[in-house]
C-alpha cells in the first residue's frame, strides 16, 4: 500500500486529490496549536513549518470545511508532489527561472455564485449571477511581468509586446509613437505587468510554459478568474463594497488615492494580496480570460469552464456579440466601478493596448499513488 493510502484517505474532484485524514497521535503542543487555527492561511503556515503533520493538518482542514490538495509541481521528467491547503496563499512554482508564482485555490463552495446581485452598486446587465462549481486550480499570484513574457520572447515562444515589435509604430526605441514610451519603466521594468499583448499572445505564453514544464497551464476562465477575485467574499472588492475608509490605497484605479492613479501600471506585486495571495486583481491592468463574451453571462457552463464557443444568443433587442473575448479586473486607468469582482469587459483577441495584459492559470494534475 502507498505510504498516502497508509496515511490519509482521498477524495477525487475533477482529478485532483483532495486528502481528508483522521489526526494520528501527536505532541500535545503541536496538537494545540492545530486545534486552534482558524483559517486555511493558519494552517498553511503549520503544515510548512511541520510536513509531518500532514495528517492532523488535514483533519483540521476537514473540520473547518478546507481541503488539502496533493498534486504534481516541477519540470517534465523532474514533477514532485506538493501539498498545499487550499486559499492558503502559500505559492509555489514549477522552475526557478522564468516560471509565474501560484497559489492553489480551493474547490468552490455549494451555492457559489458568479456575477452581482441587481442591489450591487454599478451592477450591469450582463452580471447576472448563477451558480457554478469550480475544481481546485492554480493562478498567478501576480499579473504576468515584463520579465516572464519576455523569456518566452527570447525563446521564440511569443512574439513581442506591442512596444517591442520589429519595424513597429509603438516601438519605444525604433517607431514614430510615444503611445507606449511615455510611460518609461512602469512599462520596461522587470517586474511590471506585461502590457501591450493580445489575447492571442497570452495563449501563446500559456502553450509555452506548457510545454516548458509538462503541466497545462492556460487562460483562466471567467467564473475561474472571479473566483480567485473574490477570495471568499461576496463584496464589490476584496476588502468591502467600497474604497477603504483608512484612506490608505489597495489598488491602482483613476481615483484609487496611490501614485499611479491615471498615469501608469504599478509593480505587478505592489499593493496587498487578497486572501488567497493573489496581487492586483483589482485595477492596474485588464486581464484576458479564456471566454467568448456573451451579454448573457448566466447562460455559460456552470463547471467553471470557460465559454468555448461563439455562439451568444441575442438579449433583448440587443444581437449577440460575436469574435470577442473577455477581460476583467479594470485598470490604472479606469475609475473604481470598472475594478469590481464582477464586472465585464470585451474586446477582439487580436486587440493590443498599454492597459492590457493577463495572468495564467494552472490545471492541477492527479497524482498516481
Amino acid at each position: 500500500m502507498s505510504r498516502a493510502r497508509r496515511s490519509s484517505q482521498f477524495g477525487c474532484f475533477a482529478g485532483v486529490a483532495v486528502l481528508f485524514a483522521s489526526a494520528p497521535a501527536h505532541a500535545a503542543g503541536g496538537a494545540a496549536e492545530i486545534a486552534s487555527a482558524t483559517s486555511a492561511a493558519a494552517l498553511e503556515a503549520i503544515l510548512t513549518a511541520n510536513p509531518q503533520d500532514k495528517d492532523a493538518v488535514a483533519a483540521r482542514a476537514r473540520e473547518l470545511g478546507l481541503a488539502v490538495l496533493s498534486f504534481p509541481a516541477g519540470l517534465k521528467g523532474q514533477h514532485t508532489e506538493t501539498t498545499r491547503i487550499a486559499g492558503g496563499a502559500n505559492p509555489f512554482r514549477d522552475c526557478e527561472k522564468d516560471c509565474p508564482v501560484l497559489v492553489a485555490l480551493p474547490p468552490s463552495p455549494k451555492g457559489f455564485k458568479i456575477g452581482t446581485p441587481e442591489s450591487e452598486r454599478d451592477h450591469m446587465e450582463d452580471e447576472i449571477q448563477v451558480e457554478v462549481a469550480i475544481a481546485p486550480f492554480a493562478i498567478a499570484a501576480l499579473e504576468t511581468t515584463v520579465a516572464e513574457y519576455e523569456a518566452c520572447v527570447a525563446d521564440g515562444g511569443c512574439k513581442p509586446a506591442e512596444w517591442r515589435e520589429p519595424g513597429g509604430q509603438h516601438n519605444i526605441e525604433t517607431g514614430s509613437s510615444r503611445y507606449y514610451r511615455n510611460l518609461g519603466d512602469n512599462l520596461t521594468a522587470p517586474g511590471q505587468p506585461i502590457v501591450g499583448v493580445s489575447f492571442n499572445d497570452a495563449m501563446a505564453y500559456a502553450a509555452w510554459l506548457t510545454a516548458k514544464t509538462g503541466h497545462d497551464y492556460r487562460l483562466p476562465s471567467e467564473a475561474e478568474w472571479e473566483f480567485a477575485a473574490r477570495a471568499g467574499t461576496t463584496t464589490a472588492y476584496w476588502w468591502g463594497d467600497t474604497l477603504p475608509a483608512d484612506g490608505a490605497p489597495r489598488a491602482a484605479c483613476k481615483g484609487c488615492g496611490g501614485e499611479w492613479d491615471g498615469k501608469a501600471p504599478a509593480p505587478a506585486n505592489a499593493f496587498a494580496p487578497n486572501a488567497w495571495g493573489l496581487h492586483n486583481v483589482h485595477g492596474n491592468v485588464w486581464e484576458w480570460t479564456a471566454d467568448f463574451y456573451c451579454e448573457d453571462y448566466a447562460s455559460g457552463p456552470r463547471n467553471g469552464a470557460p465559454r468555448s464557443a461563439d455562439d451568444c444568443a441575442p438579449v433583448d433587442d440587443q444581437p449577440p456579440s460575436r469574435g470577442v473575448r473577455s477581460m476583467r479586473g479594470g485598470s490604472v486607468f479606469y475609475s473604481p466601478k470598472v475594478m469590481r469582482s464582477g464586472m465585464r469587459a470585451r474586446n477582439v483577441p487580436d486587440f493590443r493596448n498599454f492597459s492590457v495584459g493577463f495572468r495564467v492559470a494552472r490545471t492541477l494534475e492527479p497524482i498516481d499513488h
